[in-house]
């Protein structure tokens, strides 16, 4: 379900008016004025116009009206959903429904469109109209539902990480809801005081919504060993990379338990925001910059580890949407197939580009650093932030443990805008 009820969707800000008694009049199409806002129902063209007291007008086809009335006979009030049989399905979509009626209920603050064809009766609240405006410019269109208060980084987020306690987001949903905030604004969140014991990972995961399940299993655990199914079983370091590209759909967060670190030293984590690499390259070289936004890369990974697995797909590094917007950005030279799926003399310039991000990425500007204690969690967004580890040395004594796993923006979003409506915040977290 894309829209909300309308008093916890978008907070306007309106403070309502008084209402202004104003005398009918006979014509096809009738001007009525509410608080500040005026209806005119343009029965010719099967219209509802409203004028807003920000001094904008929308126009509602009444195919849209109808499709959309709330009443209990056409919308299922617990379910949230619309009643449609099969047998009026064709009827939902019928262009020509039109409402000769249309007129304003002061004291309930509505608007009442009654339907020529069955005479059925619709009442829409002025605010719950104005909240599905539809916008006027090409460019707004997605803004109502898609997320867009992140903040890109650099260099200045070392020692800043956002930073929170473990046992507080397991117990309160606004500590939970901040956390995630911020995992959704910054993309990089750190997790103090877990239990240095397996299992915790999922605890957390499981505060959010369910565990994505990959080829690798519910959870991964990282250590070195013989004959790994993955470098990151080795005690070798790891360039910065996002995790499995080999997938269509790529896991959108990934979580890290350190239960262990390495006695011997090293196994630093390296973070860079994908994003803040993506826009330097468009301000430094726009051309390489379409070269890795227009030609998608293949990835692929084999072996046998939760299951026997051979996994392969392709995307472009660089993910924009329709606006031209980076959305995601994915990179992994150890899983970069050598099947090399571009036009032949574009080859080289695709390798200077390859080049021109690991110089951006690398570069001590956008480089955070930060080496977990045991008992340390990272959790950061996948679709953006590049991570890495130095090599470490294994001791006698004890070994490098970390444990991971994923779940997904979809699941993620979802329970933050459950916390909104549950606890009454005037916020809305849109389409991740």
């Amino acid at each position: 379900r894309l829209i909300r009820p309308s008093q916890q969707l978008f907070n306007t800000g309106v403070t309502r008016t008084s209402l202004h008694k104003v005398l009918s009049v006979n014509f096809r199409k009738e001007l009525t004025a509410f608080y500040s806002i005026a209806i005119k129902n343009d029965v010719d063209k099967r219209e509802l116009h409203v004028n807003w007291d920000d001094g904008t007008t929308s126009r509602f086809p009444h195919i849209y009206l109808r499709d959309n009335c709330q009443c209990p006979n056409c919308f299922h009030a617990s379910a949230k959903q619309r009643l449609i049989s099969d047998t009026n399905v064709f009827d939902a979509y019928d262009i020509n429904t039109t409402a000769s009626s249309a007129k304003l209920n002061p004291d309930q603050q509505q608007i009442e469109i009654k339907w020529d064809s069955d005479g059925h009766v619709s009442m829409f609240d002025a605010d719950w109209l104005k909240q599905r405006r539809f916008p006027i410019r090409e460019e707004k269109v997605g803004e109502k539902v898609t997320y867009s208060d992140r903040r890109i980084w650099g260099s200045d987020l070392n020692g800043n990480i956002p930073t929170v306690d473990f046992n507080e987001i397991l117990s309160n949903d606004m500590t939970l809801y901040q956390w995630l905030q911020d995992l959704a604004t910054i993309g990089l969140t750190l997790v103090k005081n877990v239990p240095q014991k397996v299992g915790q990972v999922e605890h957390l995961a499981s505060r959010i919504a369910y565990i994505r399940v990959t080829n690798y299993g519910r959870t991964f655990t990282v250590k070195s060993k013989l004959n790994p199914s993955n470098l990151a079983y080795t005690d070798k370091g790891l360039a910065l990379h996002t995790d499995l590209p080999f997938f269509e759909l790529i896991p959108g967060i990934q979580f890290l338990h350190c239960i262990a670190q390495a006695s011997g030293g090293g196994g630093e984590n390296q973070f860079v925001d994908g994003f803040q690499v993506a826009d330097a390259l468009k301000k430094e070289n726009p051309y390489y910059y379409e070269l890795l936004t227009t030609h998608a890369f293949i990835y692929n990974d084999i072996g046998n580890d939760y299951v026997e697995y051979s996994q392969l797909n392709h995307h472009p590094m660089i993910t924009l949407n329709k606006h031209g917007k980076v959305i995601r950005f994915a990179h992994n030279n150890h899983t970069r197939s050598s099947v090399l799926d571009v036009p032949e003399d574009k080859v080289t310039d695709i390798y200077r580009a390859f080049h021109k991000v690991v110089e951006i990425m690398y570069d001590p500007a956008y480089l955070v650093t930060n080496r977990m204690d045991s008992g340390d969690m990272v959790v950061f967004d996948n679709w953006r932030i590049l991570h890495g580890r130095s090599a470490f040395q294994v001791m006698s004594k004890g070994n490098r443990h970390l444990e991971g796993c994923y779940i997904d923006w979809d699941e993620t979003a979802s329970r933050m805008r459950a916390i909104e409506e549950k606890h009454g915040l005037k916020k809305f977290t849109g389409i991740i």
